[in-house]
């Protein structure tokens, strides 16, 4: 999604603004820092449609250009020095006494990063990316074999999760934990020690370690469970005790309760729900079971015995096709933005089909034709979580036409354009320099009421039939 460089950016009166490289004429306000005159703004960068900046107090904001998505990150760092993203997610912070601290911007986390190696090889190279980062700092220590000081050293810089050699590392640790379920199942725990003691003091893995223990001590009473057929107890025992799921004997229960509900499914089909309901009958206390027992026995014939609970990421993105299948774009986009769902190939299409249509409307908005941003975006121009980028667009567009018509010493028009913007949008700092220059070309004081200096929210203008009926 990145795309050629279309823009610059200024700092004035600790607000973030953005222009087409092309042009003079502001067309975004992406921020404004606290007006305060001894906090000022003083780094920016960028990556991709990434924009981030920070200002002396130790506020950093993160937004995207075009959908405006921030990010506000409250640090006890008064001097950064540099500000640096890694990736779409990974940004970096340091200040002026070399300190480095990591935000992940998906789980919005800030941690310190106190590892020599990694500062050293951040503080030569200008340019690294993140699997080139872990490649240098993780795979000496996996080459030796040393996976709990690779663990801890990723525990220590959440950054390095996910890149090439943190999963590899991952997966050796796997194996290692299923070795060690196998010990247990064998009763020899000293073994399952051993294997497992390398890992037992690192963060991440502490609480699984333990808990594998805790749950093997039922483990004897969870096969005598299923060997006497009461699988509703072992059920509820493998729920409590979640990590006895590892082991062959609940794929046998799995297999059981597949095969049982298949056949109720055959018997519902025969029109037999009273068959069904019996085949079924020992599942129905079972929490993981019931929401399907429940539907099939409904009368839902077409759903599927494999389909386990869904997790909310899961539904999340259903809801998000099933709005596309619709063609409810608008739906789409909220949805998008609601539940911040990133990993989905409609997904990018979307957000590159939105782009697109930001490009054409930043045109129009210089021009001055709202009608033009109107008729492109249609439904879309009402999407209240992009509402913010949407009426920046509106807004450039109403200043474009009057400057325009100043120019062409149509004052009449330019006047009444004035008092419209005036009703949809309040009096803001760039209508006020506008008013200004107008008053000052025409040697003519507007007549602007008490009522129309009263702040309005930046959203207001989504109740303006003028902008949003067509």
């Amino acid at each position: 999604m990145t795309q050629t460089p279309l823009y610059t950016f200024s700092v004035l009166d600790n607000r973030i603004l953005q222009y087409k490289y092309n042009s003079s004429i502001q067309i975004a306000r992406l921020h404004s820092f606290s007006k305060s005159k001894n906090i000022f703004t003083n780094i920016i960068a960028f990556h991709e449609n990434l924009l981030t900046c920070s200002n002396h107090d130790g506020e950093i904001v993160v937004v995207n250009i075009y959908n405006r998505r921030k990010n506000i990150i409250k640090t006890s760092t008064l001097n950064i020095k540099t500000l640096k993203f890694l990736d779409n997610n990974i940004l970096l912070i340091s200040d002026v006494n070399g300190s480095v601290q990591v935000y992940d911007l998906r789980a919005k986390s800030l941690r310190d990063i106190n590892s020599p190696s990694i500062l050293a090889l951040l503080s030569r190279q200008r340019n690294i990316d993140l699997n080139t980062l872990s490649n240098s700092v993780l795979k000496p220590l996996i080459d030796k074999n040393s996976l709990s000081s690779a663990f801890e050293l990723i525990d220590n810089n959440p950054m390095l999760r996910d890149t090439t050699e943190h999963n590899k590392l991952e997966e050796m640790y796997r194996v290692v934990f299923s070795k060690a379920v196998e010990e247990l199942r064998k009763t020899n725990k000293n073994n399952a020690l051993k294997l497992l003691n390398n890992f037992k003091d690192i963060n991440s893995k502490k609480e699984e370690i333990s808990t594998l223990f805790i749950d093997f001590k039922h483990y004897d009473r969870f096969k005598l469970h299923i060997s006497e057929k009461k699988y509703s107890i072992a059920y509820a025992l493998s729920s409590k005790h979640s990590l006895l799921r590892l082991t062959p004997e609940f794929d046998k229960i799995e297999e059981i309760f597949n095969s049982a509900f298949k056949l109720a499914r055959e018997q519902m089909l025969m029109n037999r729900k009273d068959l069904a309901t019996k085949t079924l009958s020992q599942y129905m206390t079972i929490l993981s079971k019931r929401e399907e027992i429940k539907t099939l026995l409904s009368g839902n014939y077409s759903y599927d015995s494999s389909t386990q609970e869904k997790s909310r990421t899961e539904i999340q993105g259903e809801k998000l096709f099933l709005a596309y299948e619709k063609s409810d774009f608008k739906e789409c986009y909220e949805l998008i933005d609601r539940y911040s769902i990133e990993d989905l190939e409609l997904v990018t299409l979307l957000e590159k089909h939105w782009i697109k249509l930001m490009i054409e409307c930043e045109g129009y908005a210089l021009d001055g034709d709202v009608k033009s941003i109107r008729t492109l975006l249609g439904e879309l121009i009402s999407i209240k979580t992009r509402a913010e980028k949407i009426g920046d667009l509106l807004r450039v567009a109403f200043y474009s036409k009057i400057r325009t018509l100043q120019e062409s010493k149509k004052f009449s028009s330019a006047e009444n354009i004035i008092y419209s913007y005036i009703d949809i949008f309040g009096v803001d700092i760039e209508i006020r320099d506008i008013m200004k220059e107008y008053e000052k070309r025409n040697s003519k004081k507007l007549a602007i009421t008490h009522n129309e200096n009263e702040k309005v929210l930046r959203d207001n203008w989504l109740n303006a039939a003028l902008i949003v009926e067509f």
